[in-house]
């Protein structure tokens, strides 16, 4: 008897749940047979936001078939549809609804927002263009517009809405979206005016450190950009963002700072060649030589044939007086391009520190030609080579090539008394004593108290220019 009992309630109960569930459908279905229409979209409405479409188009389309033309019941179709994952259909319907009233705001963020689902950007931006144009203040428009326009890669036209947007609201992720669309643009200005703007409301959003210490970069505003980079974890940094910073430490003179930076990127991309040469020249302008020539290795390591790698591997070489790797270093500078003026001067002069004077010859014969071109550049080097090879032509008797060096010497430095007593030296040696005489009075002329003049002078009996005493 008590199980016949508990089996009567169960069948019971069952039928009440199955009444309650049907009884919202009835009432739609009574609804529409008493053409109490708004009641019977109302129930429709009920069953699309609780997801149950099916039962909502039991009621939408019999009301749709009584020929009622409501904008509501056409947004409704949209939303169940919507619901259902129908696209085409819901926006089909939208469209109805919206023929019906064309300034409905929520009605058109419907439709943008399911043109963006589909992957129908085009659409979904027009439809956010008008949804402004009924309602220029309205900053969700402008923002989910913007982001669209950014995810299609449209990074000018999204910086322009994401701009009116920020007009309205000035929200950390809208400041962080036009940073980065700007940043795309490569409208550096831009960039910066917004990402110091939004570290200003928002001062520890790294993405807008990142875009302000970016475009401070670009805009060569060094010491704004090392200071945003220094407020950013290395975690968050890529390799181009470290050697940035190692560069804009390197610009305002912070080596060590830069050196740092520069050691991180190596440490994460040893293959980045280019950085070797930044390291090596930071170390050598320290001074710190033995620094200097291990990133120049480096270098040339990853690309043997790069010529100023050599070239600054033998400067660095020279300072640390180890003469012969400067040799070495510079000659294979110097096969690679033969006309560096700076890479040939640094020869002869460690050929003439090592005795080598027939080396330093040839070597200071080249300087003179390659400095020809740019002789008011070079002025200096050129005179140091014709005065050396000057007195080189003097002590091997080849007078009258000694006369053309320091001819060359004195034109360079016309008032020093040195290259006159030595071209007196020359033509008195060639018998050539008119000159002898004329170049030994213009040496007293400077200097009196030259021996050499006077006693050659002495010797051609022409003391007549010797000054008295």
């Amino acid at each position: 008897m008590k199980k016949h009992g508990l089996l009567f309630f169960g069948i019971f109960f069952a039928i009440i749940i199955n009444l309650s569930a049907q009884s919202p459908l009835n009432d739609g279905e009574k609804a529409i047979k008493n053409k109490e229409y708004e009641k019977a979209l109302a129930i429709a409405n009920e069953f699309v936001a609780a997801n149950n479409t099916a039962d909502a188009f039991k009621l939408l389309i019999p009301l749709e078939q009584k020929e009622y033309k409501n904008k509501k019941l056409y947004e409704s179709f949209g939303d169940a549809y919507a619901k259902m994952n129908v696209a085409e259909n819901a926006i089909s319907y939208y469209h109805k609804a919206e023929a019906m009233d064309s300034l409905d705001i929520p009605l058109k963020f419907k439709l943008a927002e399911l043109f963006a689902k589909v992957e129908r950007y085009t659409e979904a931006v027009n439809t956010y263009l008008k949804i402004v144009d009924i309602d220029p203040k309205n900053a969700k428009a402008y923002l989910e517009g913007g982001s669209i326009l950014f995810k299609a890669k449209l990074y000018a036209d999204a910086a322009t809405m994401f701009e009116k947007y920020i007009a309205l609201e000035q929200t950390e992720d809208a400041y962080v979206k036009i940073t980065k669309a700007f940043l795309e643009t490569r409208n550096y200005e831009k960039t910066n005016q917004f990402a110091i703007a939004g570290l200003n409301k928002y001062p520890n959003n790294s993405s807008l450190k990142k875009g302000a210490a970016i475009s401070s970069f670009a805009l060569q505003n060094f010491e704004a950009s090392g200071k945003f980079y220094q407020a950013i974890p290395d975690s968050e940094m890529t390799v181009s963002d470290l050697k940035n910073a190692g560069t804009a430490f390197q610009q305002v003179g912070a080596d060590s700072i830069a050196i740092k930076y520069f050691e991180k990127v190596i440490e994460k991309d040893s293959t980045q060649s280019s950085l070797f040469m930044s390291m090596a020249n930071t170390y050598y302008s320290k001074k710190n030589y033995v620094q200097a020539i291990k990133y120049y290795h480096a270098k040339l390591s990853s690309d043997s044939t790069y010529e100023p790698a050599h070239r600054y591997l033998g400067f660095a070489y020279y300072d640390l007086k180890d003469l012969d790797n400067a040799r070495a270093s510079l000659l294979k500078a110097r096969s690679l391009v033969d006309t560096t003026f700076v890479t040939n001067y640094y020869l002869a002069q460690i050929y003439s520190r090592m005795d080598s004077t027939e080396q330093a010859s040839k070597q200071y014969s080249i300087v003179m030609r390659l400095g020809e071109s740019n002789e008011r550049q070079y002025r200096d080097y050129i005179l140091e080579a014709v005065t050396f090879l000057g007195q080189r032509a003097f002590v091997r008797k080849a007078y009258n090539d000694a006369i053309v060096y320091y001819r060359k010497a004195n034109q360079i430095r016309p008032n020093e008394w040195r290259f006159m007593e030595s071209l007196g030296a020359c033509y008195q040696a060639v018998q050539n004593y008119d000159e002898a005489i004329r170049w030994y009075c213009a040496t007293l002329k400077f200097n009196s108290k030259s021996e050499a003049a006077r006693k050659g002078l002495r010797m051609m009996s022409a003391d007549d220019c010797v000054p008295s005493k």
